[in-house]
């Protein structure tokens, strides 16, 4: 079930690779295994597109797509769960992260003087916070990269047992019938 919904939502790579503007890389996108959806591709994606949503670089969608290709890994996911960190979501995350960070390091930025949080006064306090902002980056990154890799092989594993179980019941049930057919 979940293959045909992501299979749906995500491009075929014939239609990508022949797109004239990505001829010049046309070479790399072509390898199956950046569109497959299987558990390792699918997975790999998602843990990848976490990690880079919580590093802020610029052109984290292109970083995305050039790992997943190195890493053979489902492009079209890395470059969606990028997008776990956008306009809406990033100062609440940014929050969380110095949060995390300065529980990790001791560190505390004092209250401004108003009482008041204002943008100017987050910036005139970077210099202070760069470090507990970046490590509690990294600490969400990592986390959220495991919690998906693993949340994603979980949720395959299950799918699958309760398909071979659904399978099974069929089966059964065509015996029955057969066994019951054959007793009349």
């Amino acid at each position: 079930m979940p293959r045909k919904f992501f299979r749906r939502l995500t491009p075929n790579r014939h239609r990508i690779v022949n797109q004239p503007f990505l001829r010049p890389v046309a070479q790399f996108l072509g390898d199956p295994n950046l569109w497959h959806l299987n558990r390792r591709s699918v997975s790999g994606g998602v843990a990848l597109g976490l990690f880079l949503a919580f590093i802020p670089l610029p052109g984290q969608m292109l970083i995305a797509a050039t790992a997943a290709i190195f890493m053979r890994v489902n492009i079209a996911l890395a470059v969606a769960m990028v997008w776990a960190t956008n306009p809406i979501t990033i100062p609440p995350l940014l929050w969380l992260a110095y949060q995390v960070g300065a529980t990790l390091t001791g560190w505390t930025l004092p209250p401004p003087a108003g009482g008041e949080m204002s943008i100017g006064y987050a910036m005139g306090q970077l210099p202070h916070i760069w470090l507990p902002l970046g490590i509690g980056l990294l600490t969400m990154a990592f986390v959220s990269s495991i919690a998906g890799f693993t949340i994603i092989r979980l949720l395959w594993r299950l799918n699958i047992a309760a398909h071979k179980r659904r399978r099974q019941a069929q089966r059964r049930l065509r015996l029955r019938r057969t066994h019951s057919q054959q007793r009349r």
